[in-house]
């Protein structure tokens, strides 16, 4: 079925009384799942590793380090470093204090000497200095990012008034580097904001902002590795916006990210559903959006000219599917069901993009984020 054996570690809730959301999962988690995942596409747990909800992991590009982002609302967020040795264990290096709260991204400069750590509750940005070793150092930058008069915005309280009020305030939710810029969706503001990056004195300097459909809920973005496209989930209408991006007249200040196509992840908009995880394969032919509350994977065929169309939709075998990961030979995809607490292996058809349910399912208590490490 794969091409090899590989590593993969799974974040899971451990605390769900300290999220800005309320998952429902019957049994909560105790950090980071380390598990094998064999040629035979079967799954087995190494090692636990315990830490208070770690929600997203992040590896760093000398395949020696792992970021694990620990979310919560109650204080601001913390960033371990882990180093991973030649067997693929984790090694707790250090931690780094984030300046807001419900820490949700990382992403390194190009030069993998600076980190934009993204802070979801009250959309604080940090720009951080990055070591050699991969340890996060100096706070160069540190601001709250929105667009609206401050009398036009509020911060909400606490989750319960979250969850009725997604959008009135800002929410930024990843970052993503692009030759000269920096965009950051931001799901309470409904837009991506766009930045350029100042490579000598490492700071982001902000340019404009991109205003989604009202309502929409940017979330996550991936970016096409040979063509100005990027693809735009948005959380609360469950759509992708595919967006040209354009690099023309060096120095202008202009939106370099435009949006040219909306299509929906769902049969049925009407229902209550959250996109939650996009990427494309690794031959960039397809891309794949998974839908909590349909609890399905939308599977899209990316044309020669970066737009997309919808081939079908596939269940994912359990409840509200926060994440999915795709092994980089491209013939699986493992999707963690959160609130069945557990993670379903698909067998993967590379030429069609097809999805077809394996027996396979392996039990994770709350299980949010899957990652490959050392591949």
């Amino acid at each position: 079925m794969l091409d090899q054996d590989y590593k993969i570690c799974v974040g899971t809730y451990s605390d769900m009384d300290v999220l800005a959301h309320q998952p429902y999962a019957p049994v909560s988690g105790k950090g980071i799942y380390a598990m094998s995942l064999s040629q035979s596409g079967k799954l087995k747990l190494d090692e636990i590793y315990e830490a208070l909800n770690p929600a997203v992991m992040i590896p760093h590009s000398n395949g020696k380090v792992l970021y694990a982002i620990l979310e919560t609302i109650k204080n601001e967020g913390d960033v371990l470093r882990y180093s991973i040795d030649a067997d693929g264990a984790l090694i707790l290096c250090d931690q780094f204090r984030a300046s807001g709260r419900s820490t949700c991204y990382l992403t390194l400069s190009p030069e993998q000497d600076v980190a934009i750590v993204i802070n979801y509750w009250d959309a604080i940005i940090d720009v951080v200095d990055v070591d050699k070793e991969g340890r996060l150092g100096k706070v160069r930058q540190s601001f709250k990012q929105y667009y609206r008069a401050e009398d036009q915005w509020r911060q909400v309280e606490n989750r319960e008034d979250h969850w009725g009020n997604r959008q009135v305030g800002p929410h930024a939710h990843c970052a993503h580097f692009w030759k000269d810029w920096v965009f950051i969706p931001d799901l309470g503001e409904n837009a991506v904001f766009q930045y350029y990056w100042d490579k000598g004195a490492k700071q982001l300097i902000r340019e404009t902002y991109i205003e989604f459909e009202a309502g929409s809920g940017p979330r996550h973005m991936v970016m096409h590795p040979d063509l100005d496209i990027c693809y735009v989930s948005n959380e609360l209408f469950n759509t992708v916006c595919v967006a040209r991006l354009d690099a023309s007249e060096s120095g202008v200040v202009k939106p370099r990210l435009v949006p040219l196509q909306y299509e929906s992840t769902l049969d049925d908009r009407s229902q209550v559903s959250y996109v939650s995880e996009i990427k494309l394969s690794p031959d960039s032919k397809f891309l794949y959006v998974s839908n909590r509350g349909d609890n399905s994977i939308a599977i899209f065929k990316v044309l020669a000219d970066g737009r997309i169309e919808r081939r079908g939709l596939v269940s994912t075998g359990g409840k509200f599917p926060r994440h999915f990961a795709i092994t980089p030979c491209g013939n699986a995809i493992l999707v963690v069901n959160q609130d069945s607490g557990h993670i379903r292996v698909f067998a993967r058809d590379i030429i069609t993009g097809d999805l077809t349910l394996t027996d396979e399912v392996k039990e994770i208590p709350a299980p949010n984020y899957i990652r490959f490490i050392g591949a």
